[in-house]
Parts: C-alpha cells; sequence; structure tokens
C-alpha cells in the first residue's frame, strides 16, 4: 500500500511540478497529426479542447488490452461529446494488418504508434509519471486538461464511465 502511495505522490508531483511547457505532435496510424501540450497542471491538445482526455497506454499483444478494446470503443461512442481517448501502441511496431485487427476489436478513437515517430511524447510522459511499460495503463484528464489520475490494468467500463462523468466540466 505505501508503495502504491508513493507512486501515486510522485505521479502527481511529476505532472503538476512539469519543469516547462512541452509540445508534442503525435502521428497517428491514420496519418493525422495530434497536438499535444503539457503544461505545469497536466495537457492541452489542440484538437479536442473541452475533452475528457484518455490517454491509452495499450499493445496489440496483450490479453487484458485485447479484452478492453471494445469496451473503450464503446465508451468513446457514448460519450463523444465528452471524451477523446487517445491510443498509444506501446509494443513492437503496428503494421496495416494489426491495425486493421485492432479496428475490428472496437477500437473507434486514434491510435499513434509508439514506434512510428511518437518515442519523444511516450519517453517524456514515462519520465514524468515513472511509468514502467505495463499496459493497459490510462491517465486521465478532465475537460480543462488537468491531470486527474491513472490506472493501471483493465479498466472496468461502469469506472471509466464515472471518472469521465466526474471530470466532464460544462
Amino acid at each position: 500500500m505505501f508503495k502504491k502511495l508513493l507512486f501515486i505522490a510522485a505521479l502527481f508531483v511529476g505532472l503538476t511540478y512539469a519543469a516547462d511547457v512541452k509540445s508534442f505532435t503525435l502521428k497517428t496510424m491514420e496519418g493525422k497529426d495530434i497536438h499535444i501540450e503539457v503544461n505545469d497542471n497536466g495537457i492541452k491538445v489542440k484538437e479536442y479542447p473541452n475533452k475528457v482526455i484518455i490517454l491509452d497506454f495499450f499493445g496489440k499483444n496483450c490479453p487484458p488490452c485485447k479484452a478492453e478494446m471494445p469496451i473503450l470503443g464503446k465508451i468513446q461512442k457514448r460519450y463523444k461529446d465528452k471524451l477523446q481517448i487517445i491510443g498509444l501502441h506501446v509494443q513492437e511496431p503496428l503494421d496495416i494488418k494489426d491495425y486493421s485487427m485492432i479496428k475490428n476489436r472496437g477500437v473507434n478513437f486514434p491510435v499513434a504508434d509508439y514506434m512510428k515517430g511518437n518515442q519523444d511524447f511516450v519517453e517524456y510522459i514515462s519520465s514524468l509519471t515513472r511509468w514502467q511499460g505495463q499496459i493497459p495503463y490510462m491517465l486521465f484528464f478532465d475537460s480543462n486538461g488537468t491531470y486527474k489520475g491513472y490506472h493501471l490494468g483493465m479498466m472496468d467500463e461502469t469506472v471509466l464511465e464515472r471518472i469521465i462523468e466526474q471530470n466532464y466540466k460544462r
């Protein structure tokens, strides 16, 4: 329990006291750009203002990640006006066949592959949060972009819905 509290405290301190504002451009599997600014309180995503943001670190060969894909797709569809999930694939590179497979599992949100030009962002977030590569791993930001927490492991649909509702500021 103490280790978990220490990890949460380190994560909060890392995101709350980022040394300066950093800007990143994620390249999605569909060739689109997502512009993310990491600031003192969390993040701002140019393409998705005023939405709850979930950064979902996952892998194509991870059994809990595979099981979670349809849940995340359903949540993204249900809360499309309030939420944007951004997938960050962090295993070996995705090819077109792999991407098609995850789309068929229900992924209906942008996915950026770590190995395709997105290493700087993933490594920066890893250094801030002390993330060690375990997946699935999610970071939550309210509709103002303020960091609200993380979850390591498969996420329950009901808990996800509660997180979205609690962090959406009209």
